[in-house]
């Protein structure tokens, strides 16, 4: 009888216990139904998205383009930086702004970082590719791409004496004719 009675009292606890899960495990199948309800979500957010775009597009349609002056601009640019013996004039500034001089250049300014071949050297295998630092070719390992440097430094070689000019860590202003302000040149002793 006492074991009876032990059985009846904790009857109440195993339906407690059998409510929590019937509980939890309607809580994750809503979860799991709630991706797919997150999964429709997203496709209508993308489509109302498209369709905006294309409300949008129709009232301001891509123009057709006739001129193209901007890529006239970068032509002329890269047949400038094409020219022999045409001067460059290379402005040396201050972080105040004041221009402290400027030197004639035979050509633009070559950015520090630049170099004539390829700075990585890819090693492919089974696992992948391994990207490492080739050496440069003046026998030594630098940053390369992945530098960490801020590649704050030109050079160029001077008009007049053929001089080999490095600028590290001023700002230059380049032109290719002279600008009509106060300026110092930059002279090297030839």
């Amino acid at each position: 009888m006492r074991l009876r009675s032990r059985l009846i009292s904790g009857i109440p606890l195993l339906l407690g216990l059998g409510l929590l899960l019937t509980i939890f495990t309607g809580a994750a199948c809503n979860e799991e139904n709630g991706g797919a309800n997150s999964a429709d979500q997203r496709r209508a957010s993308v489509q109302t998205r498209t369709d905006t775009f294309a409300r949008a597009e129709a009232r301001y349609p891509i123009p057709r383009t006739e001129n193209f002056p901007l890529r006239d601009a970068l032509v002329q640019f890269t047949e400038r930086q094409d020219l022999l013996n045409h001067p460059v004039y290379v402005y040396i500034v201050a972080d105040t702004g004041q221009i402290m001089g400027y030197y004639v250049a035979k050509t633009y300014p070559v950015n520090l970082c630049a170099f004539l071949s390829s700075t990585e050297n890819v090693r492919d295998d089974d696992t992948g590719n391994l990207i490492l630092t080739a050496p440069s070719l003046d026998g030594i390992y630098y940053g390369g791409a992945g530098a960490s440097s801020s590649c704050d430094g030109w050079f160029f070689f001077d008009q007049a004496s053929d001089a080999l000019v490095e600028v590290i860590g001023f700002k230059v202003f380049i032109v290719d004719q002279p600008l009509n302000i106060e300026a110092q040149p930059l002279t090297v002793r030839g």
